[in-house]
């Protein structure tokens, strides 16, 4: 018994020093049992470090980062949250370099739930803050203000992020279908790629306001807009004026936005009562 021990010995301190004799010995005396297998992958033989490096390979192409649920920018209808799938790479070695022969083990994941999830979602149907103003103006006024308003309809914003009004809508350019229409410069109106959006944002910021979330930028026209009272606007222009507000509730709100007939309409959608 002591010579067989004094060989191993031998034999773990040379390594691959040794005869290939003495190194498929080694491995069955060290190495995992006999026919056990991990899915299709035989593993008998292999050592520890062998076993971790085919088991990461084999976690990486099986694990999957969880998926938020999110809406449709066009519908607005709900896409369902793909949980994911984790995977203990040190408590699989440890059952496979454990494992009595003839086991066949199985890549089994740990579920990882997404942190906005379908029923979240399905819960936003309460009318946090809703308000409209008149269409005025040319065609091509309207025109950009409806651009505008598809841009930030169906806008999911979670609990703590701020919404942008530059940073959803974007660059206002031709090329992109914005049209000339009077702006505000200053004292006085003149064409500008775009103009009238700022109906959309002012819309927008009342919505808010009613919504009771936290304006965090926002500047008002040099002279009253013809849409509503002075002081109660929010002029934007690009990229250096914002508007912008955060959502301080505990839920997710959907900002919604279309012209109605004869209205532009900016609605919040979300859960009541669910704090600041």
């Amino acid at each position: 018994m002591r010579r067989i021990v004094v060989v191993v010995v031998l034999i773990s301190t040379l390594g691959w020093g040794v005869p290939t004799v003495f190194r498929t010995f080694h491995r069955k005396l060290f190495g995992v049992q006999p026919g056990v297998f991990l899915e299709e992958q035989a593993l008998e033989y292999f050592y520890e470090g062998e076993v971790r490096v085919i088991v990461e390979r084999m976690a990486l192409a099986a694990q999957r980062a969880p998926v938020n649920a999110s809406l449709h920018k066009e519908t607005g209808k709900i896409i369902p949250h793909i949980n994911g799938l984790y995977l203990d790479v040190d408590q699989l070695v440890q059952e496979i370099i454990s494992a009595p022969a003839k086991t066949k083990l199985t890549l089994q994941g740990i579920e990882v739930v997404p942190f906005v999830r379908t029923e979240h979602l399905e819960e936003l149907t309460d009318l946090l803050g809703d308000f409209s103003t008149p269409v005025l103006g040319s065609p091509d006024r309207v025109q950009n203000i409806r651009l505008s308003l598809q841009a930030i309809n169906n806008t999911l914003l979670l609990p703590g992020e701020v919404f942008s009004f530059n940073g959803i809508v974007g660059e206002r350019t031709e090329e992109r279908g914005y049209r000339n229409a009077p702006i505000i410069l200053g004292e006085t109106v003149v064409p500008g790629v775009g103009g009238g959006i700022c109906q959309s944002s002012t819309t927008l910021y009342n919505a808010a306001r009613e919504a009771s979330m936290e304006i965090v930028e926002r500047r008002i026209h040099s002279i009253a807009p013809s849409y509503i009272k002075h002081g109660m606007d929010a002029t934007v222009a690009w990229p250096h004026t914002d508007f912008k507000f955060k959502n301080t509730l505990d839920n997710p709100v959907i900002v919604k936005a279309e012209i109605q007939k004869w209205r532009v309409r900016v609605w919040i959608l979300g859960k009541k009562g669910g704090g600041a």
